[in-house]
């Protein structure tokens, strides 16, 4: 077997649909694997059996090949799952650096793993999973990730009051990082009306929250544009 990593798919470019980036121009390289299991992941089709699409195994070569033969101009690129950081993207992450252009690496993980490449990147949102997700809270994964990662902010899921409650806790322990709350998506059963309805209640419970004076309150940008299809 080939020593690459597990990929399940590379695509863009399109649109960063989450977090402090969101609406940047990115290409997208989505990883296999996930060490949590949240009841509402939106992209089960990299961990879950059942649904587990298959991965290819991919050298840093190949991948800056896909990503070129995608768009040549684009110089942004997400790593994502899954969990990225269940994997070595070192030397990934040296590669995409080392690109004439050379590509911005952004990487979206969930805070439970704290590999060292991840302060060799250019930005990482750290998304930890509130009640609603089934997960318990893991703050020594967190701070462990915090301490390592380059330029982190918090993006932090919510579709409930309980969600609520942990965002004001999260927000209480890490009030110098920025801090985004992002609507849950009901995949499934949401379509852009519910969304925008449901947003607009997580929008009101932040503005009256004197606890959450500075965060910001996004949807789930590519949902509303395209809905919860693969590749965007």
């Amino acid at each position: 077997m080939s020593a690459g990593l597990p990929i399940i798919e590379i695509f863009g470019p399109t649109l960063q649909g989450e977090g402090r980036v969101i609406g940047r121009k990115t290409l997208f390289v989505r990883l296999a694997g996930c060490d949590w299991s949240c009841s509402w992941c939106d992209s089960a089709y990299t961990w879950r059996p059942g649904v587990l699409a298959p991965a290819e195994r991919l050298s840093p070569a190949e991948i800056l090949a896909r990503l070129g033969g995608l768009d040549g101009t684009c110089r942004a690129v997400t790593l994502s799952g899954g969990n990225p950081a269940l994997h070595d993207c070192g030397a990934l992450v040296q590669a995409l650096h080392a690109a004439q252009p050379r590509y911005a690496v952004h990487v979206e993980t969930q805070g439970s793993r704290a590999p060292a490449w991840l302060g060799q990147v250019d930005a990482v949102t750290v998304s930890p999973k509130g009640p609603s997700s089934g997960q318990g809270a893991d703050w020594a994964g967190l701070e462990a990730t915090l301490r390592v990662a380059a330029d982190p902010d918090l993006k932090l899921v919510v579709f409930d009051e309980a969600d609520l409650t942990y965002t004001r806790e999260v927000r209480r322990r890490y009030p110098g990082l920025p801090l985004t709350v992002q609507l849950g998506n009901r995949v499934g059963g949401d379509d852009a009306q519910s969304l925008l309805e449901r947003l607009r209640w997580l929008a009101e419970r932040v503005l009256a929250d004197p606890q959450l004076p500075d965060v910001r309150v996004l949807p789930q940008l590519h949902v509303l544009l395209w809905g919860n299809r693969r590749g965007v």
